[in-house]
């Protein structure tokens, strides 16, 4: 399976990103949308599983909740826009509380919200955020990302949009 995705687009998709995500089986937005265009383009290419993002009031309805735990290709997986790795006033990880209220443990995690890409395995989890995709070039590169999964093995790679 073939899965792009994308995250912080605030109401702006990139042409570039409709070449890129040519040929995926489905599309992972991880919230921030910023507008229901956004997710009607991504629609044109393949099918779009959505997280509400703190910037998507308006489309609530069209979205899944934040957390919320999918399944891709077989791997339980957690998509959420923001995730946060330590709450003082808890004494615990987010994380923590996070995978407490899901039956399974994901083994991959895709995130968006800190405009940051990561693509690493940590203790035999894979954590997954694309980068921010949105207008402001204050924000540096925009990106997206490719997850490659097949036999149970999940592969990432981070795609600058205008390299494409």
């Amino acid at each position: 399976m073939k899965v792009g995705v994308i995250a912080d687009t605030h109401g702006v998709l990139p042409p570039e990103v409709l070449q890129i995500f040519q040929g995926v089986d489905r599309i992972i937005h991880a919230g921030d949308i910023g507008g229901a265009e956004v997710l009607h383009r991504l629609r044109q290419l393949a099918p779009v599983v959505a997280v509400r993002g703190n910037y998507d009031k308006e489309l609530d309805q069209h979205l899944l909740p934040d957390p919320s735990l999918i399944d891709l290709a077989g791997i339980p997986t957690l998509l959420t826009h923001r995730l946060i790795f330590f709450d003082w006033d808890q004494g615990k990880t987010l994380l923590a509380r996070t995978l407490e209220k899901f039956p399974q443990q994901p083994r991959l995690v895709i995130f968006g919200h800190t405009h940051f890409p990561v693509a690493e395995s940590v203790e035999g989890v894979y954590f997954f955020n694309p980068g921010y995709c949105g207008p402001d070039p204050l924000e540096g590169e925009p990106s997206v990302g490719i997850l490659t999964i097949e036999g149970g093995e999940i592969r990432g790679r981070i795609v600058k949009v205008k390299e494409a």
